[in-house]
């Protein structure tokens, strides 16, 4: 092998990261980038579903759309709001069609199954288009984290694979970071206050921004974490996560550095306990934290005047616990079925502005009732599987911050990403140990129901 041979990959990713940095200021531009880019995500993952037998390539291609929905929602580049969602759905819905995958894993049905009866309730008190609008935005979430469970059930990765997931979803998570870039530096003065930053955002939610581009650090640290990884790539993914880091904080969203951070100390509590791996994964931390504290917090604390370490270290629930406490009070009016979904709405607006659920877990409670109960429990149960499924402490630690981060965020922001039900999916994979695929063809010459446990 020649020494261009060794090197190429590495040149492949940067170039990838780069591109996708050129992509995220073109955007800012026209609006049209971004529908071109969303559009050609579709158009490969309906190409990879229907013909190609290798399943991490569609794998990458959901991983990309999960990374890119809430560019594409502050661009309004997509044909209707859940995009992410339901072409999730429909990608992994063919493949599992095409190759014959018709048994889904149980408990993921049973999950779904158990939001289903308290659909009656509403049909009877609402009209047609607000029945179809509530079960799109609320159900469709649910949905996607069944399909998505369903097809990375029983399918297992070569390390080289899961590496390629993780970069795919980077890029378009490095493109909404270079947007929000390009709207801080396009303002004369952006004023910062003990409030999330609309401006820093890119004139979109804070919120659902900073929880992206907190998912792209997440996938960032864990791409790091790869054994006999290029010095200079592991260079250059550091630097990614400072970049991300950054325009994260810099939302003055908390949400996004919080389910990073918890999901990075729920893989690391796993990658620690392999001898190998431990002091990779320690030196990388202390160099991570050294960077953040002795360069790139002074300057973030310059840039918004003094008020980023005010800002994370309040722990207000802004205003959530109230929302809990009206989901809590629908249940406790209406504990078997609940009052369906979408129509918890009512008791939020008696005590908030805000009518939308903020806490999936309070939500399914109050809508879906003692269903609801068990579709937690079952939820919990799967992930827990998920974990101890795993055959190495690399499954283990990826499985585990992929949990982490889903539940944090429908903790906090219900399921109005596709994010979250990726991720939980994504955590449902087997990734192979490195001596059990020794020897084996090379990569994608498998076809794709053998690549199944």
């Amino acid at each position: 092998m020649t020494r261009f041979e060794r090197i190429a990959p590495e040149i492949i990713i940067g170039a990838y990261i780069l591109a996708h940095v050129l992509l995220g200021w073109l955007i800012t531009w026209s609006v049209h980038v971004a529908t071109v880019q969303m559009l050609a995500a579709l158009l490969c993952g309906l190409w990879w579903s229907l013909v190609s037998p290798r399943l991490e390539r569609l794998a990458m291609v959901a991983a990309y759309i999960a990374g890119g929905e809430v560019i594409w929602r502050m661009m309004r580049a997509g044909p209707f709001w859940e995009f992410g969602k339901y072409s999730l759905i429909l990608l992994f819905g063919l493949f599992l069609l095409r190759t014959g995958r018709l048994r889904g894993p149980a408990p993921a049905l049973l999950f779904f199954g158990c939001l289903l009866p308290s659909i009656v309730l509403p049909m009877a008190n609402v009209s047609n288009a607000e029945l179809r609008d509530n079960l799109s935005f609320y159900l469709s979430g649910p949905l996607a984290l069944m399909i998505a469970t369903w097809f990375f059930s029983r399918t297992r990765l070569r390390e080289e694979e899961l590496q390629q997931i993780l970069y795919a979803m980077i890029g378009p998570t490095v493109s909404l970071g270079t947007v929000t870039l390009v709207s801080i530096i396009s303002q004369e003065k952006v004023r910062f206050s003990n409030n999330s930053n609309m401006l820093a955002s890119g004139g979109f939610g804070p919120n659902q921004v900073s929880a992206a581009l907190g998912l792209g650090v997440l996938f960032a640290f864990l791409a790091w974490q790869r054994r006999g990884l290029n010095p200079l790539l592991k260079a250059g993914l550091m630097i990614v996560t400072l970049f991300l880091i950054s325009q994260c904080a810099l939302t003055f969203s908390r949400t996004g550095l919080y389910l990073a951070g918890g999901g990075m100390v729920a893989a690391a509590f796993f990658l620690a306990r392999d001898r190998r791996m431990f002091m990779q994964l320690a030196i990388g931390v202390i160099a991570l934290l050294l960077a953040v504290s002795l360069f790139l917090l002074p300057r973030l604390e310059r840039v918004t005047g003094g008020l980023m370490a005010s800002r994370f270290s309040n722990t207000r629930l802004t205003g959530r616990e109230r929302l809990i406490e009206a989901d809590l009070t629908a249940f406790a009016e209406n504990p078997v079925l609940g009052v369906g979904p979408g129509q918890a709405r009512e008791y939020r607006r008696r005590v908030f502005d805000a009518s939308a659920a903020h806490t999936e877990f309070s939500r399914l409670l109050a809508e879906h009732g003692l269903f609801g109960i068990l579709a937690i429990m079952i939820l919990l149960w799967m992930g827990a599987q998920h974990i101890l499924q795993q055959h190495s402490p690399k499954g283990r630690g990826v499985a585990a911050a992929m949990i982490c981060w889903s539940f944090l965020f429908m903790a906090v922001s219900a399921m109005r990403l596709v994010a979250p039900a990726f991720a939980f999916g994504f955590s449902a994979m087997s990734l192979l140990p490195e001596q059990a695929h020794q020897g084996m063809p090379e990569q994608g010459s498998l076809p794709a129901r053998s690549r199944e446990a």
